[in-house]
């Protein structure tokens, strides 16, 4: 998924800067579960977020 930069830092600023940290071309947001990383890709900002959930939901139903 991705989004262009203002629609990031509109997200950012909602989420609040408690849990952000950020580095040249990152943004990483922690969590409970697990850390969330907005890479810099030309003029938007992408994250696989979505693909990991998937993986964790179809990996959980695997094991049981």
């Amino acid at each position: 998924m991705c989004l262009t930069a203002s629609a990031l830092a509109m997200f950012l600023t909602l989420i609040g800067p408690e849990v952000i940290s950020a580095e040249p071309g990152r943004y990483t947001i922690r969590s409970d579960t697990r850390d969330v990383h907005w890479i810099a890709s030309g003029e938007t900002w992408c994250t696989d977020g979505p693909q990991q959930d998937r993986r964790l939901r179809f990996a959980s139903v695997a094991a049981k």
